[in-house]
Protein backbone atom coordinates (compact mmCIF):
# COMPACT_ATOMS: atom_id res chain seq x y z
CA UNK A 1 0.00 0.00 0.00
CA UNK A 2 1.20 3.66 -0.67
CA UNK A 3 2.70 5.72 2.29
CA UNK A 4 -0.40 7.73 4.01
CA UNK A 5 1.20 10.85 3.97
CA UNK A 6 0.03 14.70 3.06
CA UNK A 7 -3.85 14.34 3.48
CA UNK A 8 -6.19 14.95 0.73
CA UNK A 9 -9.76 16.93 1.27
CA UNK A 10 -11.19 17.93 -2.18
CA UNK A 11 -14.76 18.62 -2.61
CA UNK A 12 -16.04 19.58 -6.03
CA UNK A 13 -19.18 21.48 -6.13
CA UNK A 14 -20.58 22.19 -9.61
CA UNK A 15 -17.95 23.79 -10.90
CA UNK A 16 -16.46 24.84 -7.55
CA UNK A 17 -13.46 23.15 -6.78
CA UNK A 18 -12.46 23.42 -2.73
CA UNK A 19 -9.07 21.85 -1.63
CA UNK A 20 -7.89 21.27 1.71
CA UNK A 21 -4.87 23.30 0.74
CA UNK A 22 -6.39 26.53 0.45
CA UNK A 23 -9.61 26.56 2.53
CA UNK A 24 -10.61 24.58 5.66
CA UNK A 25 -12.64 21.66 4.33
CA UNK A 26 -13.98 19.28 6.55
CA UNK A 27 -16.75 16.47 6.07
CA UNK A 28 -18.26 14.05 8.02
CA UNK A 29 -19.70 10.59 5.29
CA UNK A 30 -21.75 7.94 6.89
CA UNK A 31 -22.50 4.85 4.41
CA UNK A 32 -24.11 1.43 5.13
CA UNK A 33 -24.80 -1.76 3.32
CA UNK A 34 -28.47 -1.39 2.92
CA UNK A 35 -31.27 0.53 1.15
CA UNK A 36 -30.82 3.40 3.06
CA UNK A 37 -28.96 6.94 1.46
CA UNK A 38 -25.39 7.39 2.18
CA UNK A 39 -25.09 11.22 3.69
CA UNK A 40 -22.09 13.67 3.48
CA UNK A 41 -22.42 16.95 5.91
CA UNK A 42 -19.47 18.98 4.65
CA UNK A 43 -18.11 22.05 6.42
CA UNK A 44 -16.16 24.84 4.35
CA UNK A 45 -15.07 27.85 6.50
CA UNK A 46 -14.88 31.82 5.45
CA UNK A 47 -15.89 31.53 2.05
CA UNK A 48 -16.00 34.69 0.39
CA UNK A 49 -19.72 36.10 -0.43
CA UNK A 50 -18.73 35.58 -4.03
CA UNK A 51 -17.95 31.86 -3.64
CA UNK A 52 -20.93 30.82 -0.98
CA UNK A 53 -23.34 32.81 -3.91
CA UNK A 54 -22.19 30.12 -6.71
CA UNK A 55 -23.16 26.91 -4.27
CA UNK A 56 -26.76 26.05 -4.94
CA UNK A 57 -28.99 23.23 -3.99
CA UNK A 58 -29.10 20.26 -6.45
CA UNK A 59 -25.56 20.90 -7.82
CA UNK A 60 -23.29 17.77 -8.27
CA UNK A 61 -20.96 17.19 -5.23
CA UNK A 62 -18.08 15.10 -4.82
CA UNK A 63 -15.58 14.13 -1.87
CA UNK A 64 -11.92 12.94 -2.80
CA UNK A 65 -9.97 12.14 0.23
CA UNK A 66 -6.93 10.38 1.20
CA UNK A 67 -3.57 10.42 1.18
CA UNK A 68 -1.57 12.09 -1.77
CA UNK A 69 -0.21 8.79 -2.93
CA UNK A 70 -3.50 6.60 -2.22
CA UNK A 71 -6.91 8.75 -3.07
CA UNK A 72 -10.05 8.24 -4.47
CA UNK A 73 -13.91 9.62 -4.19
CA UNK A 74 -15.45 8.75 -1.17
CA UNK A 75 -18.88 10.19 -2.09
CA UNK A 76 -20.65 11.20 -4.78
CA UNK A 77 -24.44 13.19 -4.78
CA UNK A 78 -26.54 16.10 -5.07
CA UNK A 79 -26.98 19.11 -2.69
CA UNK A 80 -29.44 18.96 -0.49
CA UNK A 81 -29.03 22.03 1.85
CA UNK A 82 -26.60 25.07 2.29
CA UNK A 83 -26.83 27.19 5.92
CA UNK A 84 -23.68 28.98 6.60
CA UNK A 85 -23.46 30.52 10.37
CA UNK A 86 -21.02 32.07 12.97
CA UNK A 87 -18.98 30.41 15.17
CA UNK A 88 -16.64 32.86 17.20
CA UNK A 89 -14.44 34.32 14.39
CA UNK A 90 -15.60 32.29 11.92
CA UNK A 91 -18.33 31.49 9.69
CA UNK A 92 -19.34 28.44 8.53
CA UNK A 93 -21.13 27.02 5.63
CA UNK A 94 -22.55 23.89 5.93
CA UNK A 95 -23.88 21.34 2.64
CA UNK A 96 -25.84 18.57 3.43
CA UNK A 97 -25.90 15.54 0.60
CA UNK A 98 -26.99 12.41 -0.50
CA UNK A 99 -26.72 10.45 -3.46
CA UNK A 100 -29.89 11.25 -6.07
CA UNK A 101 -32.90 10.65 -3.15
CA UNK A 102 -35.39 12.14 -5.47
CA UNK A 103 -34.94 10.68 -8.28
CA UNK A 104 -34.67 7.17 -6.27
CA UNK A 105 -37.75 7.91 -4.13
CA UNK A 106 -39.82 9.92 -6.76
CA UNK A 107 -39.17 7.64 -10.17
CA UNK A 108 -42.72 6.63 -10.79
CA UNK A 109 -43.21 2.80 -12.21
CA UNK A 110 -45.94 1.46 -13.95
CA UNK A 111 -45.20 -1.59 -15.61
CA UNK A 112 -46.77 -5.08 -16.08
CA UNK A 113 -44.96 -8.12 -16.83
CA UNK A 114 -45.51 -11.50 -18.90
CA UNK A 115 -46.63 -14.52 -17.25
CA UNK A 116 -43.36 -16.87 -16.52
CA UNK A 117 -40.87 -13.97 -16.09
CA UNK A 118 -37.97 -14.21 -13.72
CA UNK A 119 -36.73 -11.41 -11.29
CA UNK A 120 -33.27 -11.32 -13.77
CA UNK A 121 -35.44 -9.92 -16.68
CA UNK A 122 -37.77 -7.85 -14.92
CA UNK A 123 -34.61 -5.94 -13.41
CA UNK A 124 -32.77 -6.00 -17.10
CA UNK A 125 -36.16 -4.09 -18.39
CA UNK A 126 -36.77 -1.79 -15.52
CA UNK A 127 -32.96 -0.73 -16.32
CA UNK A 128 -34.20 0.90 -19.32
CA UNK A 129 -36.78 3.42 -17.74
CA UNK A 130 -34.70 4.64 -14.73
CA UNK A 131 -32.40 7.58 -14.40
CA UNK A 132 -29.81 4.71 -12.77
CA UNK A 133 -27.43 1.67 -13.91
CA UNK A 134 -28.78 -1.73 -12.36
CA UNK A 135 -25.56 -3.72 -11.19
CA UNK A 136 -26.59 -7.52 -10.08
CA UNK A 137 -23.98 -9.00 -8.51
CA UNK A 138 -25.66 -12.44 -8.05
CA UNK A 139 -29.22 -13.46 -7.15
CA UNK A 140 -29.59 -16.01 -4.46
CA UNK A 141 -32.64 -17.24 -6.50
CA UNK A 142 -33.66 -15.77 -9.94
CA UNK A 143 -37.37 -15.93 -9.22
CA UNK A 144 -40.15 -16.55 -11.35
CA UNK A 145 -43.88 -14.94 -11.26
CA UNK A 146 -46.02 -17.71 -12.94
CA UNK A 147 -49.02 -14.63 -13.29
CA UNK A 148 -46.66 -12.09 -14.40
CA UNK A 149 -45.47 -8.99 -12.49
CA UNK A 150 -47.20 -5.81 -12.20
CA UNK A 151 -45.79 -2.64 -10.33
CA UNK A 152 -47.37 0.44 -9.88
CA UNK A 153 -45.27 2.33 -7.16
CA UNK A 154 -42.21 4.72 -6.62
CA UNK A 155 -38.84 2.97 -7.65
CA UNK A 156 -37.57 2.40 -4.12
CA UNK A 157 -40.48 0.54 -2.98
CA UNK A 158 -40.18 -1.94 -6.31
CA UNK A 159 -36.22 -2.32 -5.51
CA UNK A 160 -37.47 -3.15 -2.11
CA UNK A 161 -39.58 -5.53 -3.56
CA UNK A 162 -37.32 -7.08 -5.76
CA UNK A 163 -34.76 -7.71 -3.35
CA UNK A 164 -36.60 -9.39 -0.97
CA UNK A 165 -38.13 -11.74 -3.77
CA UNK A 166 -34.49 -12.46 -4.66
CA UNK A 167 -32.96 -12.70 -0.94
CA UNK A 168 -30.80 -9.91 -1.91
CA UNK A 169 -29.33 -6.52 -0.47
CA UNK A 170 -30.33 -3.40 -2.72
CA UNK A 171 -28.10 -0.54 -2.42
CA UNK A 172 -27.97 2.71 -4.13
CA UNK A 173 -25.26 5.63 -5.12
CA UNK A 174 -26.14 8.59 -6.85
CA UNK A 175 -25.89 6.38 -10.48
CA UNK A 176 -26.25 2.92 -9.31
CA UNK A 177 -28.28 0.20 -8.27
CA UNK A 178 -26.86 -2.51 -7.09
CA UNK A 179 -28.29 -6.03 -6.02
CA UNK A 180 -25.97 -8.48 -4.04
CA UNK A 181 -26.37 -11.52 -1.41
CA UNK A 182 -26.30 -11.15 1.81
CA UNK A 183 -23.20 -12.23 3.74
CA UNK A 184 -20.21 -11.97 0.17
CA UNK A 185 -17.63 -10.12 -0.67
CA UNK A 186 -17.27 -9.47 -4.80
CA UNK A 187 -13.97 -7.54 -4.21
CA UNK A 188 -10.22 -8.83 -4.09
CA UNK A 189 -9.04 -9.49 -0.46
CA UNK A 190 -7.40 -5.81 1.18
CA UNK A 191 -4.82 -6.61 4.09
CA UNK A 192 -5.38 -3.98 6.94
CA UNK A 193 -3.13 -4.10 10.09
CA UNK A 194 -0.83 -1.46 11.63
CA UNK A 195 1.27 -1.03 8.73
CA UNK A 196 -1.68 -0.18 6.48
CA UNK A 197 -3.46 2.44 8.79
CA UNK A 198 -5.17 0.15 11.12
CA UNK A 199 -5.82 2.25 14.87
CA UNK A 200 -7.91 -0.08 16.93
CA UNK A 201 -10.03 -3.41 16.36
CA UNK A 202 -13.08 -4.25 18.92
CA UNK A 203 -15.82 -6.92 19.38
CA UNK A 204 -19.07 -6.50 19.39
CA UNK A 205 -21.20 -7.94 21.60
CA UNK A 206 -23.33 -10.70 20.19
CA UNK A 207 -27.48 -10.75 20.09
CA UNK A 208 -29.58 -13.73 19.60
CA UNK A 209 -32.81 -13.87 18.64
CA UNK A 210 -35.61 -16.52 19.50
CA UNK A 211 -38.16 -17.60 17.30
CA UNK A 212 -42.10 -17.01 18.80
CA UNK A 213 -43.07 -20.71 17.54
CA UNK A 214 -41.78 -24.10 18.54
CA UNK A 215 -39.98 -24.49 14.70
CA UNK A 216 -38.65 -21.54 15.04
CA UNK A 217 -37.66 -22.35 18.80
CA UNK A 218 -33.59 -22.25 18.10
CA UNK A 219 -31.54 -19.00 18.51
CA UNK A 220 -30.44 -17.84 15.50
CA UNK A 221 -26.99 -16.07 16.02
CA UNK A 222 -25.88 -12.95 13.78
CA UNK A 223 -22.85 -13.27 12.74
CA UNK A 224 -19.86 -12.01 14.90
CA UNK A 225 -19.09 -8.27 14.07
CA UNK A 226 -16.13 -6.23 14.51
CA UNK A 227 -15.91 -2.35 14.95
CA UNK A 228 -12.35 -0.72 13.69
CA UNK A 229 -10.69 2.22 12.88
CA UNK A 230 -7.89 3.63 10.55
CA UNK A 231 -6.64 5.97 8.98
CA UNK A 232 -8.72 7.58 6.27
CA UNK A 233 -7.92 5.18 3.70
CA UNK A 234 -10.31 5.36 0.76
CA UNK A 235 -10.48 1.34 -0.20
CA UNK A 236 -11.78 0.71 3.14
CA UNK A 237 -15.79 1.34 1.56
CA UNK A 238 -19.27 -0.96 1.73
CA UNK A 239 -18.50 -4.18 0.61
CA UNK A 240 -14.47 -4.43 0.36
CA UNK A 241 -13.32 -7.88 2.05
CA UNK A 242 -10.60 -6.96 4.83
CA UNK A 243 -8.06 -9.11 6.10
CA UNK A 244 -7.41 -7.66 9.60
CA UNK A 245 -4.14 -8.32 11.14
CA UNK A 246 -3.65 -7.57 15.11
CA UNK A 247 -3.82 -8.59 18.03
CA UNK A 248 -7.64 -8.39 18.99
CA UNK A 249 -8.60 -10.68 16.05
CA UNK A 250 -6.92 -12.30 12.61
CA UNK A 251 -9.62 -12.61 10.00
CA UNK A 252 -11.48 -11.29 6.75
CA UNK A 253 -14.80 -9.28 7.08
CA UNK A 254 -16.61 -7.42 5.03
CA UNK A 255 -17.68 -3.62 5.47
CA UNK A 256 -21.26 -3.42 6.29
CA UNK A 257 -21.44 0.21 7.53
CA UNK A 258 -18.40 2.73 7.30
CA UNK A 259 -17.99 6.69 8.33
CA UNK A 260 -15.36 9.21 6.88
CA UNK A 261 -14.44 11.83 9.50
CA UNK A 262 -12.41 14.75 8.27
CA UNK A 263 -12.38 17.54 11.17
CA UNK A 264 -8.84 19.11 12.22
CA UNK A 265 -5.51 18.07 10.35
CA UNK A 266 -5.28 14.88 13.58
CA UNK A 267 -8.88 14.09 12.94
CA UNK A 268 -8.82 12.07 9.28
CA UNK A 269 -10.05 8.84 9.74
CA UNK A 270 -12.38 5.69 8.52
CA UNK A 271 -14.25 3.89 10.96
CA UNK A 272 -16.08 0.57 10.01
CA UNK A 273 -18.20 -2.33 11.09
CA UNK A 274 -16.72 -5.41 9.57
CA UNK A 275 -19.13 -8.64 9.17
CA UNK A 276 -16.72 -11.85 10.00
CA UNK A 277 -16.18 -13.84 7.20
Amino acid sequence: MAKLWKQVRVVTVGELMLDYEDIDVEFDVKCSDDNKSDTATIKIYNLSETTKNKLQTNQIVNIDAGYRELHQSIFGGLVESIRTYRDGNDLVTVIVASPNNRAYTNTAVNVQFKAGIKASEILKQLEKSIPFKIDVKELAKDTAYPNGKVFSNRLSNVVSILAKDTGTIARFTDTTIEFKVPGKAYSTTLKLGSEQGLIRVEKQEEKAEVGKNKKENKKRQEKQKYTIEAFLVPLVKIGQKLQIESSVWNGEGIVKECTYTAGDVETFSVNAILEVL
